[in-house]
This record gives structure tokens, C-alpha cells and sequence, in this order.
């Protein structure tokens, strides 16, 4: 018994040993064999920044110590205040879509408001509007500004949109080119030599990722224009030109001496005449900035070039900055008679033409008498007439007479046949009909008289009661 107990623990040992060292085998087999790879899965866009196409924008600014907000309307402009809060003198508003919004009332107040203080930035852009009105901008006007020719103008779609469609086409292709380099890699790697040394695998390896990113261009590039020559302006305070992609709209006119009445002025003010994207006017104690385009900060575009600090710089620090974005948009008879305006007369008459044809009456309106509901002894009467006309009245007279037989017989078995005089008797005292009439309505045959008929059934139903 000692000498099992004292071997015991020695097959412990060598057990645990063995599977010490299978666990540091198959660890040293997944360092040396298993490579780390670090992939990058892109998500989309969160659905805050779905709704709000300057939510990137809002974020760059708090980050920089500036409140920013986004209002979809215009109620700030007609109010000065939203929900709670006010519109400040130093504050910053940024107007999207704003072209052509500004009435008289909107635009004093607005210009008050700029000559105490606040910062304005809008653009000389508004897909809603488009050419479907005449009307002028009160504050493009003054400004002596000539808003230029939207690029694309058979492309009706809102801006961002456009941008949506951009940047995923160009994250679309970013992925198939990324594919295609891993799928080169690992075809380079398969094919190579597996005894080759440790320096050459490396050199293969740098040699085929250079190549790829040779090939690779980001998604930037594609969504910010990187294949044009981007748009330079000249900030005050900064030693170089700040870069811009304005590649989506076209510069707009901006006459410097449009006020000369002369003919020779009007000639000098001719060749004045500029083409920019962007213009900056000091108007009192705040300032006006003027661009072709302010979707330059949307989500999509605002890493793009200088934009992000071009914001920092245009709006103002001490007060708050307003994205105010207008949604108003032109009816839909008025998207539809501009789009398809050949289709709309064609409903149209078409509509017309139904209504005419439904309208037309042949011959005198018929009048439809309203029939009460017949009751069970009108059915009843009409099929007996029929019965009738068909000569088909035994067949009723059969029937009755058999129902009546089959009840004497099951009543009064002790009477003698049917045409007994025991039964004719009994019934006669029963019911008080005659014994001819009884024996005539119970056995004759030929009843074709209708009062003959009649009164047949009638004494047969008196029996057949009495029974």
C-alpha cells in the first residue's frame, strides 16, 4: 500500500509537464504564425449627422470654445430669438440656401442688426429658389454682387445630395482599390519563394505597399477636388492664401463702380467687373462674408483644403454661431409645372376630356320603381300559380292527401281502408264536413276547375288541422 500511494505523485508530475509543455508549443506556434492585422471598417455616418449636415462643423467650433447651433427655418430672422435663446450683437450667423429669402422687413432688421455688431456669411446659392422667380436679393443688390451660374444646372438636386453621392462613390471606389492591393499582396507573397531569406521577403513587402499607395488615392481626394487647381483667397493676418475647392458652383460677378452715372464711368466700371467666390464687407461694427458656395462646411467637405479654419477665422469668437439652414422650398404644382410643364396640359385635358365624356346622357334617364320585399305567402301563391299553369296541380292535391293517410293510419290504425265508410264517418264527425265533400276531396281525380280546386285544399287542410 505505501509503495502505490508513494507513485502517485509522480504521475502527476509527468502529467502536468506534458501539458505544460503542449500549451507553451502551441503558444510559441501562434506568436510565430499568427500576424496582427488592424482593419478599419467605416460605418457611415451616425444618424445625428444624417439630419444635420453641419453637425461636423458645430463640433469643430465647441472644440475651439464656440457655441454653434443649427436652426432649419427662418424664425431667427423674423424673431431675432430662438426657442430661448436670442440672437446676440457679437453672434454669427451662417445662412444656407439663403439667396433671394430676405424681404424688406427680414433685411432691415438683419442690416441693423450687422451694423451693431453681428457676422453674417452667406452664399449667392439656393436650389429651391432656382429660376422659377424674378425677384432680386435685396442684399446681393446692395453689395453690387451678380450671382453666377450654378455648374450643372440640369442637376436639380439639393447640394448635399450631390455631396452624398460624391463621397460615396468615392469611398466605394477607395475600397475596391484597397481590395485590389491586398489581393496583389497576398498573390506576390504566394508566389514568391518560400526558402528566400528574411531581408528579401521584407524588400518584396515594401516594394509591392509602395506600389499601392502609388496607385491609392484616398477618398479625400476624390470628394475635395483634388484633381482641380483649388480656389485661393487672401485672409488678412496669414502670410499665405488660404486654399478653397468651390469646384461645385460658379464665381459670382462683383462690380466695384457700378454707382457711375457718366458714360465713360459706366465703361471704366465695365472693366471692374470681377469674377470671385468669396468677398469679405466691413458694414458698421460687423462684417459681411459673401462665398459661391457654403456647403464648403458641410460634413462631407469641411477637412477639405482650409475650410474647417477658414470658419475659425470668418466667425466670432465671443458670441455664438447660428447654421441657419432655409427648407423652403417652392410648391409642388410650381416643381411640376416648371419640370413637366407638357405633361401637366396633357392631364389636364385628359381630365377634361373624362369629365365631358361622363357627362354625356343617351335617351330619357330611366327611372327605377323601388320594390317592397314580397312575404312568404306572396312566394308561396306565385308558386302554386305556376303549378298551376303547368298543370301541375295533382301533384299538390297528391301530396297533401298522402300526408293526410299516413296520419290516419298512424293515429287510428283500427279504422278500415281508405275508402271505408268507418274512416269517411270518423272524419265527418271530427272536422263537420260532409261525407261527399270529404270523400270528394280525399279521392277524386279530376278537379280542373279552379273553385273546384280551392275548396278541395280547403278541406283538406281543415282535416289535416283537426288531426
Amino acid at each position: 500500500m505505501h509503495t502505490q500511494g508513494s507513485a502517485m505523485p509522480g504521475r502527476h508530475k509527468i502529467v502536468i509537464g506534458i501539458m505544460l509543455s503542449f500549451l507553451l508549443g502551441l503558444g510559441y506556434w501562434w506568436y510565430t504564425n499568427l500576424e496582427w492585422e488592424e482593419k478599419e471598417i467605416d460605418l457611415g455616418y451616425s444618424k445625428e449627422a444624417q439630419q444635420n449636415h453641419f453637425l461636423a462643423a458645430e463640433i469643430f467650433l465647441r472644440k475651439h470654445g464656440i457655441q454653434a447651433i443649427t436652426v432649419k427655418g427662418q424664425s431667427l430672422l423674423d424673431k431675432h430669438a430662438w426657442r430661448n435663446l436670442k440672437l446676440g450683437p457679437q453672434d454669427t450667423i451662417v445662412l444656407i440656401n439663403g439667396y433671394k429669402i430676405l424681404n424688406h422687413e427680414r433685411y432691415h432688421a438683419l442690416y441693423e442688426w450687422i451694423n451693431n455688431g453681428g457676422t453674417l456669411i452667406t452664399s449667392t446659392q439656393n436650389p429651391f429658389i432656382g429660376i422659377h422667380t424674378d425677384e432680386n436679393d435685396l442684399l446681393l443688390d446692395d453689395l453690387n454682387i451678380e450671382p453666377g451660374r450654378v455648374a450643372h444646372d440640369h442637376d436639380s438636386r439639393n447640394p448635399m445630395e450631390k455631396f452624398a453621392d460624391e463621397w460615396e462613390k468615392a469611398v466605394e471606389g477607395e475600397k475596391a482599390r484597397k481590395k485590389s492591393a491586398r489581393e496583389r499582396n497576398s498573390t506576390e507573397k504566394d508566389s514568391g519563394n518560400e526558402e528566400s531569406s528574411a531581408d528579401s521577403t521584407n524588400t518584396d513587402k515594401s516594394t509591392i505597399n509602395a506600389k499601392a499607395k502609388k496607385d491609392e488615392k484616398s477618398a479625400v481626394y476624390y470628394r475635395c477636388g483634388r484633381d482641380l487647381e483649388p480656389t485661393l483667397v487672401k485672409f488678412t493676418g496669414e502670410e499665405k492664401q488660404l486654399a478653397f475647392d468651390f469646384s461645385a458652383t460658379e464665381p459670382f460677378i462683383y462690380d466695384e463702380n457700378s454707382t457711375s452715372s457718366d458714360t465713360d464711368a459706366e465703361d471704366e466700371s465695365a472693366n471692374k467687373k470681377r469674377q470671385e467666390h468669396m468677398l469679405y464687407f466691413q458694414i458698421g461694427e460687423g462684417n459681411v462674408t459673401i462665398t459661391s458656395d457654403n456647403f464648403i462646411w458641410a460634413n462631407y467637405r469641411i477637412d477639405c483644403y482650409d475650410h474647417a479654419f477658414a470658419l475659425w477665422q470668418l466667425v466670432n469668437a465671443d458670441g455664438r454661431v447660428w447654421f441657419l439652414i432655409n427648407q423652403d422650398a417652392p410648391s409642388l404644382l410650381a416643381i411640376l409645372w416648371r419640370n413637366a410643364s407638357y405633361g401637366v396640359i396633357a392631364a389636364l385635358l385628359a381630365l377634361a376630356l373624362w369629365l365631358w365624356a361622363k357627362s354625356q346622357r343617351f335617351g330619357p334617364v330611366f327611372v327605377y320603381a323601388k320594390i317592397g320585399r314580397r312575404n312568404l305567402a306572396e312566394h308561396i301563391y306565385a308558386g302554386a300559380m305556376l303549378l298551376w299553369r303547368q298543370q301541375q296541380h295533382p301533384q299538390l292535391l297528391k301530396t297533401l292527401r298522402s300526408e293526410i293517410l299516413d296520419r290516419l293510419d298512424e293515429q287510428h290504425p283500427h279504422l278500415s281502408q281508405p275508402q271505408g265508410d268507418e274512416r269517411i264517418e270518423f272524419l265527418h264527425q271530427l272536422t263537420g264536413i260532409t261525407p261527399a265533400a270529404i270523400k270528394h276531396a280525399l279521392f277524386a281525380d279530376n278537379l280542373q276547375h279552379p273553385q273546384e280546386f280551392a275548396t278541395a285544399i280547403a278541406h283538406l287542410q281543415t282535416i289535416r288541422k283537426q288531426l
